[in-house]
């Protein structure tokens, strides 16, 4: 039966599960790289109103996230189409998405009516567009991750599937950077990302997307629903795995990385596991969610200032705002190749520091950059995006190390950190813009302040996450009594024996 199971999997159906999340891959590229400038530039919003559209659109995304989740478990889909519950919430998911992304980058709805509609109008315009597209993304990341434990049994075949995923993730997202660079470079008026650039833009992603999508929908053949307990429970514990749950829960803020997906092992109902509310009790919990936020924040906060600093604080045209995210993201995938082996010689803390130590000498060199030797960001961006990587790696595997096998409540691990994730890095985006509103008629201020915020506050966060990580270590412990990975049992063990797995001591 195996055998037979694995000769279904011809070429043309793993591509077609392949390209099922194009459309959000290339959506995602534009929205957290190029939102803000967007925003500003063409939209003419303020500083403030722009960070409020982008807030919007992550409170969205952290309550959209598990939510989906749930309702897409409990539905049934359109069986008698083809359709099972991961493909109508795909599709339904990728019509929102099209529809919204559309509105944001390609057109803007209320100019259609009045040639000046006011600041109020467009900021609740674009929040609400900001907040359906990240749900329409959440529907569509969810359903599409949730599908590979359910479309074969074969770990050889899962491994297949995630591996061309992420090629095309990768392919997407140096696909949208490259299409920009030519639009900037190529379409008049040169060097300036004006409407009519950002428009074609957004119908070269909905093209792309859009087909890439239809090929996913008519080539992957969904089961309607698993068939026996046993599968409803291994299915279950495999969607609640680390790898699984991570990818679920990054929004399109979100840089993606496939090397820390992790063997996935089936959790049955019969075993002893951790309930939610245990999980406070857990010192380890805590400060593993100090160290994912703080990475998080130093990722984000130099993926929404990049634009900015390379413009304003460089005077760099126009074009760099495409050339500097794609070193970023490539270097960044060439540093996931020797995730393992640096684990392996250094640990976590080791390699996190590794990680960290190259932020921070990038950022460091980054804030003695001046226009004359601007160009040296081109090799120092390379050295962010290799650290940048090293560190959101690590940072899951010690959600991994957390969670252990209590796979049956690391959902709410991971929505915690993820919602916590979300919420942060969008106060402080809504803060650095309320700072820049006031140095908006002083233009030597203001390029002066996005050179404080890009190099400084990514590089405080990380050295901030991994003095937790040492802490964790040396200090509290907890990173030396992380759980084996062998049972339900013994994980749930560590904690109720005295002073185990980061418990609070009395």
């Amino acid at each position: 039966m195996a055998s037979k199971s694995s000769k279904q999997w011809t070429t043309a159906k793993i591509l077609s599960y392949g390209v099922g999340n194009v459309l959000n891959d290339m959506c995602a590229s534009s929205w957290f790289s190029y939102l803000l400038v967007f925003l500003n530039d063409v939209a003419k919003l303020s500083p403030v109103d722009g960070a409020i559209v982008m807030f919007s659109g992550q409170i969205a995304d952290g309550i959209a996230t598990p939510l989906v989740g749930v309702l897409s478990d409990r539905s049934t889909g359109f069986p008698s189409i083809g359709f099972g519950r991961r493909k109508t919430w795909n599709a339904g998911g990728c019509v929102l998405v099209m529809l919204c992304f559309f509105f944001v980058f390609g057109a803007c709805l209320p100019r259609w009516f009045t040639d000046a509609p006011s600041s109020t109008v467009l900021v609740l315009y674009y929040c609400t567009a900001a907040s359906l597209f990240n749900v329409g993304w959440a529907a569509v990341q969810v359903s599409h991750m949730a599908m590979v434990p359910e479309l074969s049994s074969n770990d050889n075949i899962r491994v297949i599937l995630n591996s061309v995923r992420y090629a095309f993730t990768i392919l997407s997202n140096v696909m949208v950077f490259i299409a920009f660079f030519f639009l900037l470079h190529d379409v008049s008026p040169y060097n300036v990302p004006d409407q009519l650039k950002f428009t074609l833009l957004t119908i070269f992603t909905m093209v792309v997307g859009g087909l890439c999508t239809f090929y996913f929908l008519i080539g992957t053949e969904e089961k309607c629903g698993p068939t026996n307990v046993a599968e409803i429970q291994s299915l279950r514990a495999r969607r609640n795995s680390p790898a699984v749950l991570d990818h679920g829960h990054r929004g399109p803020a979100d840089m993606p990385f496939e090397a820390d997906l992790a063997p996935m092992t089936p959790v049955f109902a019969t075993a002893t596991a951790m309930t939610w509310k245990c999980w406070f009790k857990v010192c380890m919990f805590y400060e593993v969610g100090m160290v994912y936020m703080c990475t998080r924040l130093s990722v984000n906060v130099t993926q929404v200032y990049i634009p900015f600093f390379l413009t304003i604080s460089l005077h760099m045209n126009a074009a760099s705002m495409a050339i500097v995210p794609l070193l970023v993201y490539l270097s960044g995938f060439v540093a996931t190749f020797g995730m393992r082996y640096m684990n392996d010689r250094m640990g976590r803390e080791g390699t996190f520091a590794f990680g960290t130590g190259l932020m921070v000498l990038s950022l460091i060199a980054s804030w003695y950059l001046t226009i004359e030797t601007s160009h040296w960001i081109y090799p120092l961006s390379t050295l962010l995006g290799f650290g940048q990587s090293v560190v959101m790696v690590t940072s899951v595997c010690l959600e991994g190390d957390l969670v252990g096998d209590q796979n049956e409540s690391g959902a709410f691990v991971y929505g915690a950190m993820s919602f916590t994730d979300k919420i942060s890095n969008g106060i402080a985006v809504l803060l650095i813009q309320n700072a820049r509103q006031a140095l908006t008629n002083d233009a030597l201020a203001d390029a002066y302040f996005v050179r404080q915020i890009y190099c400084l506050v990514p590089g405080l966060a990380v050295v901030l996450g991994a003095i937790t990580l040492y802490w964790m270590r040396y200090g509290s412990g907890t990173l030396n009594l992380k759980p084996r990975r062998q049972s339900v049992h013994e994980g749930s063990q560590l904690l109720h024996e005295e002073g185990s797995y980061g418990t609070a001591r009395v």
